[in-house]
């Protein structure tokens, strides 16, 4: 078993703390009065893909938690490590871009905390 790695257990508690602000924010921006504007179909497919990013960062918290245990010990990984701080870069810099600054720079940080984790795990 590899030796305990602290960034990628600090990475696992920020994508569960994403998982959390994902969805609390979620259900703030659904009680937008615009919303009740869009098809239904339209709408459900918005919510279900909201529920679905929050999801998927509970999911990245467990494999990050699992990494920090483990380290990333193949090709596999490391590819999944990248994509998952390649898709916190995008998304941050779109929700900055779009004017929803905190939202940007958390991702920009999780991103960071993420490559850095990743790249000292790799065995």
């Amino acid at each position: 078993m590899a030796q305990k790695n602290p960034l990628l257990l600090a990475a696992a508690v920020a994508h569960a703390v994403l998982s959390l602000g994902h969805t609390t924010k979620g259900l703030d921006q659904f009680k937008h009065p615009s919303l009740s504007t869009l098809p239904k179909t339209l709408l459900g497919a918005c919510k279900a893909g909201w529920y679905e990013g929050s999801v998927f960062f509970a999911i990245i918290a467990v494999l990050n938690y699992k990494w920090s245990t483990t380290g990333l010990v193949d090709a596999s990984d490391k590819l999944i490590a990248s994509l998952i701080t390649a898709l916190c870069v995008g998304a941050g810099a779109n929700y900055y871009r779009t004017g929803d600054t905190p939202t940007g720079v958390t991702l920009g940080l999780v991103a960071v905390l993420q490559g850095v984790a990743a790249k000292g795990a790799t065995l």
